[in-house]
């Protein structure tokens, strides 16, 4: 009798995993079949819950500021590097795109755990390079290898337009962010102290325009989006009921919006199939 009802209630759930991943695939085949999409749907436990793309090489945006956050830290836990330590802002340190210390007063004093912050929270670029400097572009690649990244490439700073020209690109892939995040959650990376603070930053990242977008306030989202003209991700852990990791990008796409819209679908689709 016990086998009975362990057979059946295994059936069951392969029952409603299978409709799960139906309801996703489903909306994905609705979807203009230029618009590519690549995306990676975990549980905390590694399980693959839903895939597709999931090893295709995109261009990063600023979901590579997630390992360079990740090198920062674990230079932390080195020693070489204090958080509350304080950098003297250059007038040759402001870039512009993304974040608010492009508007900043030169020759003010930032701490590296201030800097880090701006870098996830309103993705500022002008954060990163500094941070890039500090640690060094190399150190960074070379953690991002040693985290087993295989397809994740560190090769420009942020807005570097000269190195775009040259073909210089940063790279990921939804395995890897996947990977990495899982890592960290799994404190499988970095000290508990540290695995703690990177989890506080990246839960305060302001963009809930994607995986945010259509799953409750209340459900907290550790996560990074990045944007670029011809690529929209993000990459995130919902803190649901049953833990999600997933990575989204979307490319071809008609407008920023649409690349949104697309994002937060698949993760409203995954928190009410699989997060509950």
């Amino acid at each position: 009798m016990n086998f009975l009802i362990a057979l059946t209630t295994v059936l069951i759930m392969a029952i409603n995993f299978s409709a799960s991943a139906q309801s996703l695939e489903k909306y994905l085949k609705e979807l203009d079949p230029e618009i590519m999409v690549s995306l990676k749907l975990q549980n905390q436990q590694r399980e693959v819950l839903f895939e597709r793309n999931g090893n295709k090489v995109v261009p990063s945006a600023s979901l590579i500021k997630i390992p360079i956050l990740l090198s920062l830290l674990k230079e932390v836990d080195r020693k070489n590097i204090k958080l509350n330590s304080k950098y003297t802002l250059q007038p040759e340190d402001i870039i512009g795109g993304s974040g608010d210390l492009q508007y900043e007063i030169p020759f003010k004093k930032l701490t590296y755990n201030y800097l880090a912050q701006k870098m996830i929270s309103v993705s500022d670029n002008t954060a990163t390079n500094i941070l890039i400097n500090k640690i060094g572009a190399e150190k960074i690649q070379n953690s991002i290898n040693l985290y087993e990244l295989s397809n994740t490439k560190l090769n420009r700073k942020m807005m570097d337009f000269e190195a775009i020209k040259a073909g210089k690109q940063n790279f990921t892939t939804c395995e890897d962010m996947n990977g990495l995040l899982i890592n960290l959650l799994n404190q499988q990376l970095l000290s508990k102290k540290s695995g703690k603070k990177a989890m506080e930053i990246l839960l305060a990242c302001e963009d809930r325009t994607t995986i945010p977008r259509n799953i409750p306030i209340n459900i907290p989202i550790a996560h990074k989006t990045g944007t670029l003209d011809y690529v929209r991700g993000d990459a995130g852990i919902i803190f649901s009921k049953s833990i999600l990791i997933l990575t989204v990008f979307v490319e071809n796409f008609e407008s920023l919006e649409q690349a949104e819209t697309i994002i937060g679908k698949i993760a409203e689709y995954a928190y009410n199939d699989f997060g509950q």
